[in-house]
């Protein structure tokens, strides 16, 4: 059974090269996982594992035509980028185990097996022998991909790792699988099963589901399974698919009715700090802020309430209906105000008091926005005395 059809040239120049080192130094070497799926589904085959029962610096050093790559010595793994722009992971064949359910895996170099059981799901753990051409299917994947079923492949798969479920939740959205496990995730769900796990591993899924082309079916399954309470009407307003992840991760904080899901996607070090910015601000401060932007009459006074907000929290104010008029103005018309004055020219005048000349410069800021006029400098010249 020959998978490499579905690869490029140069992908399987780069293969070659691999297959003749291990060949000829009695090493076994697997296409393991994402490539072997994607070349049974008729995909375009992205990243190519290799996994070799040798530490991956062996076949590093015999190898011609590799720009640059990097090595982890913790999981003896090679990340290497070829002069042809090819891409290849090589790593070493290991087996994992869990000291408690949740925690990151303990790992020993193994077997191919091994490698192969410590997966997530029957249709990741396919893996072709590049030197023979064969396929190792011990779990039955190839029968799973060809009927469209995903599911995991031991007993305790989601309580060890809970973010198998939201990789579950990616894959069955992406290629259009029937998830099998469904109800064995709802009760992992309802047991609780993401508070073994770090706010960050949480949000980095998360983040990996709105990177996807069905993003919005992502968050919907995930709401279907318990995950989080989502209110699909503000999910799909408009229906907005925005192609910047963080405006989709903006978009699912905004539709959350889940207050415990909302607060992580406030406190954790994988999202842009701007975004956790609005994030944070508008959860303890929507309700004061949305109550002064509509009691608010003039440009001036909405100019002070949202001139200290960031471009992602105006687009969450925006998004309710009763102030997208008022945001709308201050996005075109006040947003990039300057003065047409400053402490330097007001002091030109004879005004060397820092407290009178901030007075001065905020009187010109109130009729210039209200006005939408700049008046300059003869403007307070003339009218000094009405000011001061």
């Amino acid at each position: 059974m020959n998978i490499l059809k579905a690869f490029t040239i140069e992908q399987i120049q780069i293969i070659n090269l691999i297959k003749a080192i291990c060949k000829s130094n009695g090493i076994k070497a697997y296409i393991v996982g994402g490539a072997v799926r994607d070349a049974f589904l008729g995909n375009k085959v992205k990243d190519i594992d290799i996994c070799i029962d040798k530490n991956p610096n062996f076949i590093i050093g015999k190898l011609n035509g590799i720009k640059c790559f990097q090595y982890y010595d913790k999981f003896q793994t090679a990340s290497l980028l070829f002069q042809n722009e090819v891409n290849i992971d090589l790593i070493r064949c290991r087996k994992e185990y869990y000291a408690r359910d949740g925690e990151l895996p303990i790992i020993d170099p193994s077997n191919i097996y091994d490698d192969l059981r410590r997966r997530d799901f029957t249709a990741n753990a396919l893996a072709y022998d590049i030197v023979t051409g064969s396929l190792i299917d011990i779990y039955g994947g190839l029968e799973d991909i060809k009927n469209k079923i995903l599911q995991k492949i031991h007993l305790n798969s989601y309580r060890e790792d809970p973010t198998r479920i939201f990789r579950a939740v990616k894959y069955a959205v992406r290629y259009g699988f029937d998830l099998k496990d469904k109800d064995e995730i709802i009760n992992c769900v309802n047991e609780g099963v993401f508070n073994l796990i770090s706010n960050d591993r949480i949000v980095k899924e998360i983040y990996l589901l709105c990177e996807e082309k069905m993003w919005i079916k992502n968050i919907l399954m995930c709401g279907n399974l318990k995950i989080f309470n989502v209110n699909r009407e503000k999910l799909e307003i408009g229906n907005e698919n925005y192609n910047n992840t963080n405006k989709r991760i903006l978009r699912l904080f905004y539709a959350l009715e889940d207050k415990k899901c909302a607060y992580i996607l406030g406190e954790n070090s994988v999202l842009d700090s701007k975004l956790k910015v609005s994030i944070k601000n508008f959860t303890e401060n929507y309700q004061k802020i949305t109550s002064a932007i509509l009691n608010t009459m003039d440009n001036y006074e909405l100019y002070k309430i949202l001139k200290g907000i960031n471009d992602y929290g105006l687009i969450l104010l925006k998004w309710n209906d009763k102030l997208k008029y008022k945001i709308y103005n201050y996005v075109h018309n006040m947003y990039h105000y300057k003065s047409s004055l400053n402490g330097k020219l007001i002091s030109s005048i004879g005004i060397q008091n820092g407290k009178a000349i901030g007075e001065v410069l905020n009187y010109m800021t109130k009729i210039e926005l209200n006005s939408m006029i700049k008046y300059g400098k003869k403007y307070l010249v003339k009218n000094l005395g009405e000011i001061i």
